[in-house]
């Protein structure tokens, strides 16, 4: 999976989640997309093998979409620019590189104060480093849509582009502005992890440009390594100091720390020492915790983005929209047979009919619609045998609820229905949609509709069924 898979499957997202009426997008050229891209798929299918499907199944549609509604698609193939790393990486560590040589910009005196030294500061400053990525290491992962400092940059640069978008977009503008918010907070950590990446090959560059910059200048001219300090007022209050930071380098090296007598010989305004040995137990020590650490920490980061940009939690993004179209595609959807009565009910009927049943059964639901019942046909209705899931499906009978509820009509409809299902009959559908357009001019159309409720009850109220209403709205036109 790799930036354009992921790329193309939220911008089919985007687009399906803007289009309920199925005018960018038809249910056929859907399942049309889905078996190109190989569904059914099997149940215990892995996730790398789910993934691939939404990538093939994104590019399938969106090359149709694309070339149906060339003028109001270009967006699609737009790639969004980031931000310019090659240029920032090059000014970056030239700049590290030159600050690095010149901080050791020693003076005529050609004195070195060994607790002033510039990379005492590089040893503290890193140390700081180190404390703040060891703290985001263990940190709990920041959740998608979760904005960092580097996303609310982003936010800044482009208000202007979203302030100037139409109040009421079109669904495909509205898409187009839904995918560009979810991609940004989603890859916003790449580019952190890349620029993170490049600071610390800078703070490498930084520590081993002064590194080479003080034996460059100790090649043509003799140092002498002096100290003096508010706070350290003994040459026995700071050896220990000395001994905690310069210690290491020094067994290294095979030498040791001078002794007191040695410091406070040292001790400024004395002429002090040679500064070879401080230079090379200073150096030695960069290398190990800074120069090290940093190219290590450099490379986890680049690694890090390389693995972002493959593993990017898309899926937590609209969760119900993948569960959806990965259920359907593997069978593991709850399959129901819808029985009409007396009615036929249209696209937008059936789209608000499968988000009443999903969130009512907290699950994707695959709907298997049988032939309607004629009005008069109550007693002689049969079900044509299905075949897969549609035979075992729970069967629910589905209603006008604008309808007068009669024992003759719908309950003699429910009795029929019960002695052809296998299981008893648990639901009843009843479609509110024209009963709620009627009624929505009327001051009382909340009590006209909890007496028609009222009445569907006392019908049924010897069977044990459970009633789920629902209305159709007009398609919405944004997220």
């Amino acid at each position: 999976m790799n930036l354009d898979d992921i790329r193309n499957i939220l911008l089919l997202q985007a687009i399906e989640e803007n289009d309920e009426a199925e005018h960018f997008l038809p249910a056929a050229e859907k399942r049309e997309a889905a078996t190109a891209s190989g569904a059914p798929l099997a149940k215990n299918v892995s996730r790398a093998e789910e993934d691939a499907f939404l990538a093939k199944r994104a590019a399938w549609l969106l090359r149709r979409v694309r070339s149906r509604f060339p003028d109001t698609t270009a967006w699609i193939e737009e790639r969004p620019a980031g931000p310019p790393f090659g240029t920032i990486s090059l000014v970056l560590c030239l700049a590290a590189v030159v600050v690095g040589f010149l901080t050791n910009e020693l003076g005529p005196e050609k004195r070195i104060n060994i607790l002033s030294f510039p990379l005492l500061g590089i040893l503290f400053w890193s140390a700081l480093i180190y404390l703040r990525e060891i703290h985001l290491f263990f940190r709990r992962r920041r959740p998608p849509g979760a904005p960092d400092w580097l996303e609310w940059l982003g936010e800044r640069a482009r208000t202007s582009e979203e302030t100037a978008a139409a109040p009421e977009p079109t669904p495909l503008e509205a898409a187009r502005l839904l995918f560009a918010k979810r991609w940004r907070r989603l890859t916003s950590p790449l580019p952190a992890a890349r620029l993170k990446s490049i600071l610390h090959c800078a703070a490498f560059l930084l520590a081993a440009s002064a590194i080479g910059g003080m034996y460059v200048k100790g090649l043509a001219n003799e140092y002498r390594a002096v100290w003096e300090s508010t706070f350290f007022t003994e040459a026995s209050q700071l050896r220990p100091f000395l001994e905690i930071v310069l210690g290491p380098a020094a067994t290294l090296s095979g030498a040791t720390l001078p002794s007191d007598a040695e410091l406070t010989a040292m001790r400024w305004p004395a002429e002090g020492e040679n500064a070879a040995r401080w230079i090379h137990w200073y150096a030695l020590t960069i290398g190990l915790f800074v120069l090290l650490p940093r190219a290590f920490l450099a490379l986890a980061w680049r690694v890090r983005a390389s693995r972002l940009a493959r593993t990017l939690p898309f899926r937590e993004i609209s969760p119900p929209y993948f569960e959806r179209v990965l259920s359907t595609s593997t069978g593991a959807a709850l399959a129901l047979r819808i029985v009409p009565y007396a009615c036929e009910p249209d696209e937008e009927i059936r789209r608000a009919l499968v988000r009443r049943l999903e969130a009512h059964f907290g699950r994707s639901v695959a709907l298997h619609f049988a032939p309607v019942i004629p009005f008069g046909e109550e007693e002689e209705a049969t079900l044509p045998t299905g075949s897969g899931d549609e035979e075992g499906a729970e069967i629910l009978p589905l209603f006008h609820f604008a309808a007068t509820p009669e024992a003759e009509t719908h309950l003699a409809v429910y009795e029929t229905l019960t002695s052809l299902a296998p299981n008893p009959l648990r639901f009843l559908l009843l479609d509110a949609t024209s009963f709620d357009r009627r009624s929505a001019g009327f001051s009382d159309a909340e009590t006209r509709r909890a007496e028609r409720e009222a009445a569907w009850e006392r019908l049924f109220a010897a069977k044990e069924v459970t009633f789920l209403l629902f209305t159709a709205t007009p398609a919405s036109t944004s997220s």
